[in-house]
């Protein structure tokens, strides 16, 4: 049992070993979001790698080994909570993208996280607490081992359902993985209650891992880091993409957005302020649209919104929840600055533009000529 324990072990963490090597030859490997994901790899190798220990050393009478049964088992469940947190901070900047929100929450969770380590440390000297280890170097679980359990679950059950109330923020297609992470290792530590001697939480949290990346990670590549919303690769494809199946019937309309006086925004408040102004314009946009609306960032501070409908009205209804987001987002007095924008739209027309790439400069001509008129006022 020990021996295949460890071995799934071992498999689990040379999976995640070799993700982790992908993640990290990645250009984008810098952004935030990704170091996240870093650190969830990096930690769950780890309790994959002390589980091991842990097993293989359960009851092993030699002097040394008791030393190392002691190390692993401490560092096992002082990782426990640890990348169920660091999880709880990846749904936080996925959904909010604010650094200053993501240390607000890991703040937050920091006296929780103090009193389960201090009964770690109080378990590991003899008291038994979550753990002990008997003169014989056997491993047995302590009486309040359920700290461990409702932090580390309790966090990831946080997790889910800040998934679930700001689903509207996240794409369809994520939802699900988003939700499902936490529920390979449910089901797997409610067989481990049962049965004292199976080690299959940690490989089943490789798993969830490797679904995260399939649905989530491997998309960074087509997102813009700051804004969330889709980058200028991304949008290029969809234009070629919309170049290919381009027919007289297809309904298409477009929009062109870009922030007045972004320049003075970042003069006056600095670079960080400037960033959060393209973050809640982004914000703006995608609350403006419907889900399976394209939205993208080009470039510094200008946007173009991709809206495939059979409704000519939808384009109109867009522009007008967009202006009126704006006037909300201003009304609020919650920032030093006021985001205004010149916006250029239409209706794509088969016969008027060849391309769609000619369909978008046509906008981005409208978007100039609403921009003059802005500086006119």
């Amino acid at each position: 049992m020990f021996n295949l324990d460890i071995e799934t072990n071992i498999i689990s963490l040379m999976m995640l070993l070799t993700l982790y090597i992908s993640i990290r030859r990645q250009t984008n490997r810098h952004e935030f979001i990704n170091r996240i994901y870093l650190a969830l790899l990096m930690f769950t190798m780890a309790i994959l790698f002390f589980d091991s220990f842990q097993v293989a050393f359960d009851g092993y009478a030699a002097v040394w080994g008791g030393i190392i049964l002691k190390i692993s088992t401490f560092i096992y469940y002082a990782l426990n909570p640890i990348i169920a947190l660091v999880w709880v901070l990846y749904i936080d900047f996925h959904i909010f993208r604010s650094r200053k929100k993501v240390m607000r929450a890991f703040y937050a969770s920091l006296p929780f996280m103090l009193i389960h380590f201090i009964f770690l440390i109080l378990s590991n000297t003899g008291n038994q607490y979550i753990y002990y280890i008997d003169s014989q170097n056997n491993y047995f679980r302590g009486p309040l081992l359920w700290m461990t359990i409702i932090l580390t679950y309790g966090l990831l059950v946080t997790a889910t359902v800040i998934v679930v109330v700001f689903r509207k923020r996240i794409r369809n297609d994520e939802i699900l993985p988003l939700v499902l992470f936490a529920l390979p290792p449910a089901f797997a530590a409610i067989i481990q209650l049962l049965f004292q001697g199976l080690t299959i939480i940690w490989p089943s949290v490789t798993i969830s891992l490797l679904i995260i990346y399939i649905y989530i990670q491997s998309k960074l590549t087509t997102t813009d880091y700051l804004t969330g919303l889709f980058n200028r690769r991304e949008y290029d494809n969809r234009v070629k993409m919309l170049d290919q199946h381009r027919s007289k019937n297809m309904k298409m309309s477009g929009i062109v957005v870009d922030i007045d006086n972004f320049k003075s925004i970042n003069d006056k408040y600095g670079h960080s302020v400037g960033d959060q102004a393209l973050i809640h314009m982004g914000n703006i946009l995608r609350e403006s649209v419907r889900k399976d609306d394209f939205v993208s960032r080009l470039g510094g501070d200008e946007f173009a919104l991709m809206i495939l409908n059979e409704d000519d009205k939808i384009l109109t209804e867009i522009i007008h929840r967009i202006e009126g987001n704006l006037e909300v987002f201003n009304a609020s007095k919650d920032h030093e600055y006021k985001l205004q924008a010149s916006i250029g739209y239409d209706q794509y027309n088969y016969d008027e533009f060849e391309t769609i790439e000619k369909f978008f400069i046509h906008l981005d001509h409208k978007m100039y000529e609403a921009k003059k008129i802005h500086k006119k006022k």
